[in-house]
């Protein structure tokens, strides 16, 4: 359906507040804990205070003197993010954690209609898409910032806007990944603009963010994400939600603590991670139509979700931009019978329910 229908539109808006967003609401709207968006919270509370925002332990004091919980994971995320969340510094825990739902429901609503206008995704399969696939409803309830990270990075793969993915970069490192498909096709002004944007970004928040915290980030928390040591996160790599091919090699060859990746696990990720990214470079490299495009970076969107140490449920909302383009392709019969019978389990297995 490729024309938008005011009756269809209605019904999946209502079906979706009821599937979707309700049930995520009402667990929202109950928590006092905030669950993830408590680090953002408290990261940005400390760095306005002139704290260290890298600090777990001061983070998890705040919460401990607000009694709203015992402790806070911690913040890994590239210190111009925080810059983005200084409205948080406005509002309580509570508040922000709600309000943050809202963002994230206006995020995604923003990627389904530049998926339509980049394209051309049946507003039917947009629609089935945004009832169908869990991973929306687990970011929304753990506050986390992933559907703002893709509605950023889809933005500016549609208009070719380095800034934009610069900017999604800054947020989480991941969608850098981006550049190779752009450089293998010589495309240098976005990556340009890009690096640009995040050393001006850098810059702008020195005062939020001082050299020494943003050193620490770059030369000892960004580089320990390869052998798990997420900045000191205590979930174990083997725990059953994370869905990574690291957390393979890791079932196959423990590390020396639930934390850590072996060195046969960090080897084996590193080649599989470099052979699939030499893979989708080469493929990168042939300039082809919207929608042909589209599969090239939804293909390295699936790319920076299953490469890292972690890859949780709430990681999985970004994956809905290859499936939009799987499924278009689908629809427009560019991928003949034997798409269907790979696509659908592919989807199914991915959008279930995490309990199930």
């Amino acid at each position: 359906m490729r024309r938008l229908n005011p009756f269809l539109l209605v019904l999946f808006l209502l079906a979706y507040v009821g599937i979707s967003a309700m049930p995520a609401w009402n667990k929202v709207s109950q928590s006092k804990s905030g669950r993830d968006y408590a680090t953002y919270h408290y990261a940005v509370a400390e760095a306005l205070d002139g704290g260290d925002p890298y600090n777990t332990r001061a983070l998890s004091k705040r919460a401990r003197a607000e009694k709203t919980r015992k402790s806070v994971h911690p913040y890994f995320y590239p210190p111009p993010f925080l810059a983005v969340m200084t409205w948080a510094n406005l509002v309580d825990l509570a508040t922000g954690y709600r309000s943050f739902f809202w963002f994230n429901q206006l995020a995604l609503f923003g990627c389904l209609a530049i998926f339509r206008r980049w394209f051309g995704a049946p507003w039917s399969l947009l629609g089935v898409m945004a009832l169908s696939f869990t991973p929306i409803t687990d970011n929304a309830k753990m506050g986390q910032a992933n559907v703002l990270v893709m509605l950023a990075a889809v933005a500016g793969l549609w208009r070719g806007s380095g800034t934009l993915i610069g900017a999604a970069a800054m947020a989480k490192m991941s969608p850098a990944l981006y550049l190779f498909a752009w450089a293998s096709r010589r495309n240098w002004r976005p990556i340009l603009a890009a690096v640009f944007f995040a050393i001006a970004s850098s810059l702008v928040v020195l005062p939020l963010v001082n050299f020494d915290s943003q050193w620490r980030f770059y030369t000892d928390i960004l580089p320990g994400f390869s052998s798990g040591h997420y900045h000191g996160l205590r979930v174990p790599i083997g725990l059953p939600a994370n869905h990574s091919i690291p957390d393979l090699f890791h079932q196959y060859w423990p590390g020396s603590d639930p934390q850590t990746l072996s060195a046969p696990a960090q080897w084996g990720s590193k080649i599989v991670t470099f052979a699939l990214l030499a893979v989708l470079t080469w493929v990168a490299r042939i300039r082809r139509d919207a929608l042909g495009d589209a599969g090239v970076f939804g293909a390295c969107t699936v790319l920076l979700l299953i490469t890292p140490v972690y890859t949780y449920e709430h990681h999985l909302v970004m994956a809905l931009f290859p499936a939009a383009v799987v499924g278009t392709a689908l629809l427009d019969g560019r991928l003949g019978r034997w798409g269907w019978v790979v696509a659908l389990p592919a989807y199914f297995f991915t959008a279930w329910p995490l309990y199930w």
